[in-house]
């Protein structure tokens, strides 16, 4: 059973990356009019791949875990990555006091 489960989480995976990165290239040629690659620029399309790529990738990665039967699996698994930095930058626009922090 567990081999089953890695097996599925593995095609996610590839079906995921695969997925975004045809989505990202596809947004940023025919939508926003960038061309290039992340290694050989231009600025403008390196900075956009990169603010695209991972809000994009988590989406995905959960629709294409919901159709495979792991949503929960996948679901976690995003949190997991945005959320530490998601507490930092609140903490950073709000911090309250120390000892409040040190609770939570």
């Amino acid at each position: 059973m567990k081999a089953r489960h890695y097996l599925l989480v593995l095609i996610v995976f590839g079906i995921t990356g695969s997925i975004t990165l045809f989505l990202s290239k596809l947004v940023l040629s025919d939508l926003l009019g960038l061309e290039g690659s992340l290694w050989s620029g231009p600025w403008a399309f390196r900075v956009a791949y990169l603010m695209l790529i991972p809000p994009s990738y988590s989406v995905t990665l959960v629709a294409v875990g919901t159709l495979f039967g792991k949503r929960e699996f996948f679901m976690n698994r995003v949190i997991r990555t945005w959320g530490r930095p998601l507490r930092m930058i609140g903490r950073g626009l709000n911090p309250g006091r120390p000892e409040q922090r040190r609770n939570q």
